[in-house]
């Protein structure tokens, strides 16, 4: 494979990113076999399902979970910047050209330096302490689009250079194209070119895309490189840095424990699975890819656009962002060890998602705008929650996270909020399903039946014998698995529930009734006006309820509202039911009066189940508990 194959560029569609979906590094096929000793790493991961995570005391060789409500700098893993993108403009802010401000000096400079034999002709130089070199396989220039009017020369010429590390694997790279700044540019026909703004000024316009390069080194290897050409540094300082500059293209990632990582993010209930049941059942948009015919996580990746992504953190989100866990495309058997090849462990990336951003660049450096800081910060932010949502350790603990060639398992002090893990488990999310399908009122008596009798010793039984046993018809039947297409299948002539799960829990819906019969001939009892008008199950309320798990009946006394079994913080009760209450009051005078007058249970974390309770008062205030 060459070594484009992971050459950054604008962003595409999901399918292009997984299928770009490549290792940080290079390398051949397993050479070594080795087991891998994971008992650690089990051990760890049973520690990190307790809903109560505490701090970790100092040692970095120990696994810390962070609490919550810290405030300042806290020590987390320290992501690296993968992919970068961004189009620079230099201009001289103390010179002008015909009346314009900057000058072409920059530019020509560029023109009267460069030769095909460049790479040759520089050979090796410093950056960072590292040896560099031109790539002569990506370095070459062409006849641009923009005209030259007044010079030799029809249309100015563009010119790539590319560079990369010498160490040895050369991902550490910057392709870098350089074409002039000119006010109201035109083509050679004389139409002006609109995607230009007419108010540039005369100056060098430098594209860089990078991979394994952090945005703050990206100037002065730009500087250094113009160096080594025998170009003045003094074009590329901090104040020919034009307020035109933005980036347009941003990753990062860090690589964690194959099986943590299966485990806590790729597999069945992980944190993918989290992020795109969340997403779905909220307004918003989004998408989920998997491929994990070869091994789970091949290349698996959820994006959500940035409304999700506020309400996942409880803050405003200034892009939609993209989760991708991926392996190299030959992926690494189980038995090779990370400390033979880090390869064999895959990477967790978190990147800035165009499609599902309302947004295309951010400036360079404006602090009164969402800028590339910004966006680090975001990015950075963001990934750390999701290794906690993930229930992984946001230190840099070395059982789960695996060093490669650019990526240091490393920890440093940041100010980062971290926010709880707000979105249901997989398990509550199909409990939510069969709660909602429970409840739902248009079901017939017939269809009904054919749910209790599949629940009731039928699952898996053939159409003709469901028919006989929930005494109904093989139409009737089918009739019900379209109706709760999304609880039961059928294949094979036979029905059967989707899994275990959803069949354990309508079982145990069922068990709330001293005789099955009642559900069947009359189903859950709804919210009904004075008019006997039922809920509308697409209200704010029924949708409310569906969404978080809670289960809501009638009783003689009134409404009954079941918080569901998983333990709130006071904070996250609060929310709840202040949710709640603006949920009812958008469903109609008469349900929201009911709603803030019915009897709610929950389970508090710390303090057990609570049952009887009325939270809310007369005016809909929710009472702190």
């Amino acid at each position: 494979m060459s070594d484009d194959y992971l050459e950054p560029g604008p962003q595409g569609n999901l399918d292009d990113l997984l299928d770009e979906a490549q290792p940080v590094t290079g390398g051949d096929e397993d050479s070594i076999e080795a087991t891998i000793n994971s008992d650690e790493a089990r051990e760890l991961r049973s520690a990190a399902d307790g809903a109560s995570r505490q701090v970790h005391p100092k040692s970095p060789e120990a696994t810390e979970y962070q609490t919550f409500d810290t405030e300042g700098p806290i020590p987390c893993v320290q992501p690296r910047v993968h992919a970068f993108g961004a189009h620079l403009l230099f201009s001289q802010p103390d010179v002008s050209e015909q009346g314009h401000p900057g000058s072409l000096s920059p530019y020509d400079a560029i023109v009267s330096e460069y030769e095909p034999t460049i790479a040759e002709d520089i050979g090796s130089f410093t950056f960072d302490g590292e040896l560099w070199e031109i790539n002569p396989d990506k370095t070459r220039y062409w006849s641009g689009g923009i005209a030259a009017p007044g010079r030799p020369y029809e249309t100015f010429n563009e010119y790539q250079i590319a560079v990369r590390a010498q160490d040895g694997l050369g991902e550490r790279k910057a392709t870098l194209q350089f074409r002039p700044s000119i006010p109201e540019a035109r083509t050679a026909d004389g139409e002006r070119i609109g995607s230009m703004p007419e108010d540039l000024p005369y100056g060098l316009r430098v594209q860089a895309n990078s991979s394994n390069l952090h945005p703050d080194e990206m100037i002065p290897l730009i500087r250094r490189l113009a160096e080594e050409m025998g170009i003045s540094g003094h074009y590329f300082a901090p104040d020919c840095v034009h307020e035109h500059s933005s980036a347009y293209q941003m990753e990062m990632y860090l690589r964690l424990d194959r099986s943590a990582g299966e485990e806590h993010v790729a597999g069945r209930g992980g944190v993918l699975d989290q992020l795109a049941l969340f997403g779905s059942n909220n307004r918003g948009r989004g998408e989920y890819k998997w491929d994990n015919e070869k091994v789970i996580g091949h290349r698996n990746a959820v994006a959500l656009d940035k409304s999700t992504w506020k309400k996942l953190t409880e803050k405003p989100n200034g892009i939609g962002k993209l989760v991708k866990y991926y392996h190299p495309e030959f992926a690494r058997s189980e038995s090779t060890s990370s400390d033979d090849d880090p390869l064999s462990d895959p990477k967790l990336e978190l990147q800035w998602s165009k499609d599902y951003s309302d947004i295309s660049s951010v400036p360079w450096d404006d602090d009164d705008a969402f800028d590339v800081d910004s966006l680090l910060q975001e990015l950075d932010e963001s990934l750390v929650n999701v290794l906690s949502w993930a229930g992984l350790p946001t230190r840099a603990d070395p059982r789960i996270y695996t060093s490669d060639h650019y990526f240091d398992a490393t920890e440093s002090e940041r100010d980062l909020d971290l926010v709880e893990n707000r979105m249901p488990s997989v398990k509550e999310g199909e409990e939510q399903q069969a709660v909602a399908h429970f409840a739902r009122g248009d079901a017939t008596e017939g269809e009904r039946s054919v749910l209790a009798a599949l629940t009731d010793g039928g699952d898996g039984a053939d159409v003709e014998r469901l028919a006989e046993l929930s005494d109904t018809s093989r139409s009737t039947v089918y009739r019900a698995a379209d109706k709760f297409d999304d609880l039961v299948e059928v294949a094979n002539a036979k029905m059967s529930f989707e899994d275990g799960l959803i069949r354990e829990k309508f079982q145990d819906l069922l068990n709330t009734f001293e005789d099955v019969t009642d559900w069947v001939v009359g189903g859950v009892r709804k919210l009904a006006s004075d008019e006997t008008t039922m809920l509308d199950q697409d209200s704010a309320l029924a949708r409310w309820a569906r969404r978080h798990g809670v289960s809501i009946t009638e009783s003689a006394d009134g409404m009954l509202v079941d918080l569901g079994g998983r333990p709130l913080t006071r904070l996250e009760l609060m929310k709840l039911l202040r949710a709640g209450v603006d949920a009812a009051r958008g469903s109609g005078k008469m349900v929201y009066r009911r709603f803030i007058s019915a009897e709610f249970s929950w389970t508090e974390r710390g303090d057990g189940r609570k049952t009887g309770q009325r939270p809310i008062n007369h005016r809909g205030s929710v009472l702190r508990p």
